[in-house]
């Protein structure tokens, strides 16, 4: 061998080692290719109807029905109800409770008996009262007596001074006791009048022992009912301690914290709809009665009154209620549930499926009002038939679909690409 067929040979040599080094890889993509290119084929024959290249493949979709009627723009809070008008009836005098006529849930008017206490200690009061009443009466009709007296010897001494029958001292001596008198009356009719005022307070006092309930005659909600009893018959009782607990039941209120998003769309008169647990499916009516001009730092709510009034006494002070403002109405809207809706890069869209071809058409769509799960679609067409409520994000207009449970898809693809049956349980082929 020459040095030339030495150099030609030298090349050759290094990339045949190249690859014999590295058959195994070379074997392996030379596979891949061959297999690529059988599917292919097979994929090029396979007839319309059939997943395959070149073909819109069938997608699996759940299905569901648009809804047309009306949509509502609201917001719901929660709150408790209270009553407006609640207060602790109290003794204002102390002593033992001898009875207490009214319990729990009774109606009261204005000015109705409820308890009686001890009235032993008062009433011997008021006779002293009385009996002071008398010894001031029986002072001041001995000081009028010795006024007119004073008031005579005073006109005597004044006689004889004239005529210069007694000194002048004489003369000054009765003007002082008529001054005297004049003031000792003075004296007895304020006395009169302290023990006429110690008699009235004693009556007050011995009063007090019979407990009223009184408030405004021209208070809201006229009765009072009985909340809690809070002392019991024979309990001894000081000033000031509550016996009842009175509450007035029409009207309520519920008081609900607003956040600030819907707070400029409330104001005072406004309507409102309420629920409450314990009569499921019913809703009473509620108005607003009162709006706090702030909102709290905090939490970026305001304090919002709702009137709420109860003829049948139903809704009871403590529970809990659903308070539903409405804001907005539109009747005769197109809504589907809120995730129907794709967001494609120029919008959203929906797919209304046409059964017939088992087909999908995309329509743009505009949202709306949003109320619970659902979503409005602005002046949209009418929707004449199912909408794609799941697998919406993989289609494309005039997409084929399949519905879960479709017999059709017993179908699976062969190697080759023909369409070949499933086996049956039995192992066989049909």
């Amino acid at each position: 061998m020459t040095d030339k067929d030495s150099t030609e040979a030298g090349p050759r040599t290094g990339v045949v080692g190249y690859i014999l080094r590295h058959k195994v890889i070379f074997c392996v993509v030379a596979l891949f290719i061959a297999l690529t290119a059988v599917r292919l084929s097979g994929l090029a024959s396979i007839g319309p109807g059939y997943p395959g290249f070149g073909a819109k493949e069938p997608i699996y979709v759940e299905l569901a029905d648009a809804s047309h009627g009306t949509m509502r723009n609201l917001s719901r809070y929660y709150g408790t109800l209270y009553a407006p008008n609640r207060f602790q009836l109290s003794a204002k005098v102390g002593g033992e409770v001898l009875e207490i006529l009214k319990d729990i849930g009774d109606r009261l008017e204005s000015g109705e008996l409820v308890a009686v206490l001890d009235d032993e200690e008062y009433g011997l009061a008021k006779e002293r009262a009385a009996l002071s009443v008398g010894l001031a009466e029986a002072q001041l009709a001995e000081a009028k007596a010795n006024l007119e007296l004073a008031k005579n010897d005073m006109a005597r001494q004044s006689n004889l001074s004239k005529k210069s029958i007694v000194t002048q001292s004489e003369y000054e001596a009765a003007e002082n006791r008529l001054l005297q008198a004049e003031a000792r009356l003075n004296v007895a009719a304020s006395q009169l009048q302290s023990a006429i005022n110690q008699l009235a307070d004693a009556e007050l006092r011995l009063s007090y022992t019979k407990v009223k309930a009184s408030w405004p005659e021209d208070a809201e909600g006229g009765y009072r009912y009985v909340g809690q009893r809070l002392v019991d018959t024979g309990t001894l009782v000081v000033a000031n301690t509550p016996i009842l607990e009175l509450v007035s039941l029409d009207p309520l209120l519920v008081v609900v914290e607003v956040m600030e998003k819907d707070y400029p769309k409330i104001s005072v008169g406004m309507e409102a709809a309420l629920a409450a647990e314990a009569y499921p499916g019913e809703s009473f009516s509620g108005r607003v009665a009162r709006v706090a001009p702030v909102l709290s730092a905090d939490s970026r709510q305001a304090r919002v009154e709702l009137e709420v009034k109860n003829p049948g006494l139903r809704l009871k002070p403590g529970m809990f209620a659903e308070v539903v403002f409405v804001f907005e109405e539109k009747q005769g809207v197109w809504s589907v549930a809120q995730d129907v809706p794709f967001r494609r890069h120029d919008g959203y869209v929906i797919f209304v499926a046409d059964p017939a071809t088992m087909t999908v058409e995309e329509r743009p769509v505009t949202l709306g009002l949003v109320e619970g799960d659902r979503v409005e679609l602005v002046g949209s067409a009418p929707i004449d038939g199912p909408v794609v409520v799941l697998g919406q994000h993989l289609l494309t207009d005039g997409q084929a679909y399949r519905l879960p449970g479709d017999m059709s898809l017993n179908q699976v693809q062969p190697a080759a690409g023909r369409p070949q049956a499933r086996p049956a349980k039995g192992g066989g082929v049909t």
